[in-house]
């Protein structure tokens, strides 16, 4: 009976039209607005909590992407959405868009990066000096040529900014440190640093191979025991329609990536020691040469193709020409799934990452349906899949929406609640580049919020998050972040988000037993409510400032 009531339910949701409430339609014919205050008013720590909590559960069992546990996240955000009577914007008439991947496992066993200098070969050791993963469109894949070091492998013109300017890189296994810059503006330094560009790149320069370099920065930032464990997970590529995975390289063989104590003997006999390279890349100097040695790498992977959903739906506008428009909010449901123990714990929960996120993404769209008169735009809001494989939900449903791409004005993005203290300011990831950024500043200082700058960017927060996505597809973009400064004087922010990271980011102790102060969670979602209250209701949708590098690159045509 159990089986056959869980049949009935998710049939009721997954059948067209099937989940449409008549209270959405008492909403759109409601009489005036109330004011935003008494929306603000809504805001409850309790209801955050419970759907975090939940969402956290052991039994969901990390909700990794494509698994049982992230499905019944899914099932779970779709049936509030219901419960709130918002319509379904999914495929079909549904509140689902089923994300086809390509699951992609490699084995370490049969890996191999082998140096050859000088006649002899130094095979280094899968784990303590190097690790891979699998290829995206070869199960056994191979390269052997000679190495050359291209810096941070970056040409930005509108920089100056140039490594490949003095080497012929073609033929070769191309070897470039993590990260960019660091004088580059930091969201241009983030998205010169992403993998995607730099491959991309390396490609047009004539590469065979890549060898991603170590650095101090990145060992900080992210033990190398734990870059061990994230590359235990499977990784994953969206398929197009035609089935060829998203931002494949088939030029680019292997790829590997070097602990920091491999990159430093990586040098040896080279033109320029190790120490001589790190100073010069610290003062963004470019510089690239041929090393004295060829490599051979091998990578062999398995895969499969599974399937994962985002779950869309959608509040209608009030305006009868506006409500076309669409103010989209994104949060990912997803996180690691099932992993290597530590303390004998095998469950990567996700509480803040991103359960919180999820959670603040279901109370704004619970007060936006309680509205009495919805504002002029329509608002989208999607849980998307996929985030923690590389912002993969998202990126798909930027380039396939199931809405006119052209109606998404803006996104805003959650990724962490902002739950360990009140904030006295914010990082808004985005606004700089366009009209959302004065919205963001007036809506902060309803709360008290001070804007602040990116404290951490060699971090590169700006593309590891789901709203660089939508930038990519010319849509202005924002992603919020409490800032480092308490409303408490006696805590120091920065130290509490680096302990954080140590002890608590992507490993099983992310879950509900940590510290979390809630207070600060309310006012994220009461300012993330505010801001899209305010495009909403605009009589313009948001535009790219002019000459912005971002809205230039990416702007729809």
């Amino acid at each position: 009976m159990r089986v056959c009531f869980t049949f009935l339910w998710i049939l009721w949701l997954t059948t067209p039209g099937a989940a449409q409430n008549p209270s959405s339609e008492r909403q759109r014919s409601a009489g005036p607005r109330s004011g935003l205050a008494h929306a603000l008013d809504q805001f409850k720590a309790s209801t955050f909590r419970a759907h975090m909590a939940f969402l956290a559960d052991d039994q969901l069992e990390g909700r990794g992407t494509a698994s049982r546990g992230h499905e019944l996240a899914a099932l779970y955000v779709a049936a509030q959405f219901q419960s709130y009577g918002l319509e379904p914007t999914g495929e079909r008439g549904t509140y689902f868009q089923r994300v086809p991947f390509r699951e992609i496992s490699v084995v370490p066993e049969q890996c191999e990066l082998t140096l050859e200098r000088g006649g002899k070969e130094q095979a280094l050791t899968w784990g303590d000096e190097y690790l891979m993963r699998g290829h995206e469109l070869n199960l056994d894949a191979k390269v052997e040529a000679p190495v050359a070091f291209v810096g941070y492998g970056v040409t930005a013109p509108n920089q100056h900014y140039d490594d490949y300017a003095s080497i012929d890189a073609r033929g070769k296994i191309l070897a470039y440190l993590s990260g960019a810059p660091a004088k580059f503006p930091s969201e241009q330094r983030a998205h010169f640093g992403s993998g995607r560009e730099k491959a991309k790149n390396a490609v047009a320069h004539g590469a065979v191979g890549l060898i991603v370099l170590n650095t101090p920065e990145l060992a900080k930032s992210l033990p190398w025991d734990r870059v061990i464990i994230g590359y235990a997970f499977p990784a994953m590529r969206w398929l197009g329609p035609d089935g060829m995975p998203n931002d494949a390289f088939p030029e680019i063989r292997v790829t590997a990536l070097l602990s920091l104590p491999a990159t430093e003997s990586f040098f040896e006999g080279a033109s320029k020691s190790w120490d001589h390279v790190w100073s010069d890349a610290q003062a963004s100097t470019p510089q690239a040469f041929d090393l004295p040695f060829a490599a051979r790498l091998h990578n062999v992977s398995k895969h499969r193709e599974v399937t994962s959903p985002n779950v869309v739906a959608a509040l209608r506008g009030s305006d009868p020409h506006l409500k076309a428009e669409y103010v989209v909010y994104t949060a990912h449901t997803d996180h690691l799934g099932i992993g290597k123990p530590i303390d004998g714990d095998s469950i990567y929960n996700g509480a803040v990452d991103n359960a919180s996120g999820a959670a603040a993404l279901l109370e704004i769209a619970k007060v936006f349906s309680q509205l009495p008169r919805a504002p002029a735009r329509s608002i989208l809001f999607i849980a998307v899949t996929g985030e923690e494989k590389g912002l993969l939900g998202s990126d798909y449903y930027a380039h396939f929406p199931t809405v006119p791409k052209d109606a998404m004005v803006a996104n805003i993005n959650m990724d962490g609640a902002a739950v360990w203290y009140d904030f006295a300011d914010i990082i808004p990831f985005g606004a700089e580049h366009s009209s959302l950024m004065p919205v963001v500043r007036r809506e902060g200082e309803r709360f008290g919020l001070k804007v602040s700058p990116d404290p951490m960017p060699e971090q590169v927060f700006f593309i590891r998050s789901d709203q660089y996505s939508f930038v990519r597809q010319g849509i202005p973009a924002v992603f919020i972040a409490g800032g480092f400064q308490a409303v408490d004087p006696g805590i120091n922010g920065r130290q509490v988000f680096e302990h954080w990271i140590q002890k608590y980011y992507h490993s099983p102790f992310d879950d509900m037993q940590q510290p979390l102060d809630l207070k600060g969670a309310v006012k994220f979602m009461k300012l993330n409510f505010a801001v899209g209250y305010d495009v909403a209701s605009g009589p313009r949708r948001p535009t790219w400032n002019r000459g912005d590098f971002f809205g230039e690159l990416f702007s729809r045509k």
